[in-house]
């Protein structure tokens, strides 16, 4: 997620937001992707923005009796059949699985933004509730969908949300001198200190990208709903195979102590 490289090129010309978004973004086409799945691939499926742009993403239903589902917001540059492989494992148990997508990614059409995204992630979490109408919704997001889930759940009432490798805001990952260039801000400290769901907050201790001291100030912000796990060894995508079971777990002792008089 270092951007300075590429942002000082910029600085002897005037701002131009597209530009600099070439440098924040980098879709994945699906063209490029080969994936093989663990056990049932899953359904394909779109969900359609407020302006009007159909996304696809893709959907493992949760098995009979099982009521909760997760929606899966991927990082900057994956698309969602990277993450559907990555996430798979969040099945364990027979929770259900939807994997979200972005406006510019994965073909889908249209240019990613804040702005944009976030109007994507609306969309996703509609859907989750139209799949799951009277169940319980979790928000899952890596790296820059980690932006989107705590957004959305500042926004919304959700079960649970959980972060991988979350950053505190954009402009902390580049230089000072730097930041007023920047034409999407995701604030990820205002976001989850509006949240009032539990939140777990994962990250590597050998993370490469998003140093984890992010996580320490995340947890500050967020306060008390806020669970902090240090991944010993992790690196920025820590395999999920690792973290499931004990996601799923963690989240369902904190709704038990969220629910109790």
């Amino acid at each position: 997620m270092r951007l300075a490289i590429a942002l000082l090129v910029l600085l002897a010309a005037p701002a131009q937001a597209d530009v600099i978004r070439d440098r924040i973004y980098s879709p994945v086409s699906l063209a490029d992707t080969e994936v093989e799945f663990e056990g049932e691939p899953p359904l394909p499926l779109q969900a359609v923005t407020a302006d009007g742009l159909v996304l696809a993403g893709y959907y493992w239903a949760p098995e009979t009796g099982n009521d909760r589902l997760v929606v899966v917001f991927h990082g900057r540059d994956y698309n969602q059949l990277v993450m559907a492989r990555r996430a798979e494992a969040l099945r364990q148990g027979g929770h259900g699985v939807l994997i979200a997508s972005y406006r510019g990614y994965g073909d889908n059409p249209g240019q990613p933004s804040e702005e944009g995204l976030f109007s994507d992630g609306e969309a996703w979490l509609a859907k989750a509730r139209e799949l799951n109408l009277a169940g319980r919704t979790y928000l899952f997001g890596f790296s820059l969908g980690a932006a989107v889930a705590l957004e959305l759940a500042a926004r919304h009432e959700v079960t649970g949300v959980a972060t991988l490798g979350a950053f505190t805001r954009l402009a902390d990952q580049v230089p000072a001198v730097l930041r007023p260039l920047l034409p999407d801000r995701y604030d990820n400290l205002a976001a989850i200190a509006s949240v009032t769901e539990p939140v777990v907050v994962l990250h590597g201790s050998k993370d490469e990208v998003v140093d984890p001291e992010a996580a320490i100030r995340l947890e500050a912000a967020g306060g008390a709903n806020v669970t902090r796990i240090n991944l010993v060894g992790g690196a920025h995508f820590a395999a999920l195979e690792s973290i499931a079971a004990k996601l799923w777990s963690l989240w369902a002792t904190l709704e038990g102590a969220a629910i109790k008089p």
